[in-house]
């Protein structure tokens, strides 16, 4: 992360060590015009005006606990909406998804590769009429595990925190140094900062994050704002404070205010004096008896409604990038954390063919498999053993040899995909019986 946008700062209150981090980030909005389909051509006469459908723009891919996540901002005069991928640059373009013009994101749930390199673009469409390609979009996938932990929010104290921001900035502190120290700047045209609620869930799932992992940067690998567009929290302009180690509101508020810093190490207070923000939240965790606090910040021009405070230990899920699981391990050990991967789609047949002394599987691709495990038994219901692991998702068809004659067999197929090395299974086929000639 650039200096500009984040600042660190070591307190030691009480012999607790605190660190507090401050960034802040600009979204432009983005204006949508509605499409005119009818114009006057004279007086009493109308004429279907023909509108051609805009070029679509690929606004977002990231990796997602499903697959990979991709949007799109709407296509002037689309009915519909083509994904295409491919996973070589020489490779042609593999349509994956089909859907309807109100429709502006999609999850790859195939995409689950570790480290697998994935290009993205998007056509629109309308009858016949077919737009330019979109600009194509590369990202790694980098797989996610969900981890879930108990964590005890205090919600209440948390919120109290909203009065001592408002009066910050309406008060006789709300000042910042300029950028030489030479001179303390009385911020003009402040104004109160509303409580959100919805933008305080945010704040709840970066406060359990941060007691994993300490920065802007969340444990899935991504920045801090990604909590955001996850939410579906719409905003202009955002910026997020975190903090740790102090045990009140009070304690916490007075460190994010940086009072006796110089203009470098004040990022904290620029944030909470910022002109650019309505709205603010604040989330506050309890973990293994450390206080995490997250200040949050946005323009927003949604409305929320009131929501009950929660101070009690509450299940929740974070989510981490797999390859990056074992680093976290004693904290996650600490925390009596639960991992869980996401598994492959279940296997459907196709066909399954025998002969004198062999079977010829047939089955169709399971979505986000990277293998099979294959299962026989002379039984229906029970001693089943593996007789074979298919590496590969496209290998749909397996053939046993050396069976007996005249006799009865039974499959069934188990999905899997490698996720931090060990293997994510999927829930396992109907059972399919064949008989040897």
């Amino acid at each position: 992360m650039k200096r500009d946008f984040c600042s660190k700062k070591i307190f030691n209150t009480k012999r607790v060590l605190s660190i507090i981090l401050a960034a802040a980030f600009f979204m432009s909005p983005v204006c949508y015009k509605e499409n005119a389909i009818v114009a006057r051509a004279g007086e009493g006469v109308t004429k279907k005006v023909e509108i051609p459908v805009s070029k679509p723009v690929i606004s977002e891919v990231r990796n997602d606990y499903k697959g990979l996540f991709i949007s799109w901002k709407e296509s002037e005069g689309a009915a519909g909406y083509r994904l295409f991928r491919r996973l070589k640059t020489k490779s042609p373009w593999e349509l994956i998804a089909d859907v309807p013009a109100d429709t502006h994101e999609y999850i790859d749930k195939d995409a689950m590769k570790e480290g697998g390199i994935y290009t993205y673009m998007v056509q629109a469409y309308n009858g016949d009429k077919v737009s330019e390609e979109s600009a194509p979009k590369t990202i790694t996938r980098f797989p996610l595990t969900k981890v879930r932990l108990n964590v005890k929010y205090a919600q209440k104290s948390a919120r109290t925190m909203q009065k001592m921001i408002n009066d910050f900035r309406l008060g006789s502190e709300n000042w910042v140094w300029n950028a030489t120290n030479t001179q303390q700047v009385r911020v003009q045209g402040l104004t109160k900062l509303a409580y959100d609620y919805n933008l305080e869930k945010i704040a709840m799932t970066r406060a359990a994050e941060v007691a994993v992992k300490f920065g802007h940067e969340r444990p899935n690998g991504s920045d801090c704002f990604s909590a955001f567009s996850e939410a579906g929290y719409k905003y202009t302009y955002a910026g997020e404070n975190i903090a740790y180690g102090f045990k009140t509101a009070k304690k916490a508020f007075e460190a994010f205010k940086e009072t006796n810093e110089k203009y470098a190490k004040q990022g904290h207070r620029r944030n909470m004096l910022s002109t650019n923000y309505n709205v603010c939240a604040i989330g506050h965790a309890k973990v293994n008896g450390v206080h995490y606090w997250v200040q949050l910040f946005a323009y927003t021009e949604d409305d929320s409604d009131y929501t009950k405070t929660i101070s009690k230990v509450k299940k929740t899920s974070i989510y981490i990038a797999s390859d990056d699981v074992s680093s976290y391990k004693k904290t996650l050990d600490a925390l009596g954390a639960k991992l869980k991967d996401y598994a492959p789609g279940k296997v459907t047949w196709n066909d399954a063919v025998a002969d004198k002394r062999k079977a010829v599987l047939y089955y169709n691709k399971s979505i986000g498999a990277s293998g099979y495990e294959i299962y026989r038994s002379t039984r229906k219901k029970n001693g089943f053993k593996k007789v074979a692991t298919i590496k590969g998702q496209f290998k749909l068809k397996y053939t046993d040899k050396k069976l007996s004659r005249k006799k009865k067999y039974y499959y069934y197929i188990v999905p899997f995909r490698i996720a931090h090395d060990d293997k994510v299974y999927g829930k396992k086929s109907e059972i399919k019986m064949i008989k040897t000639g």
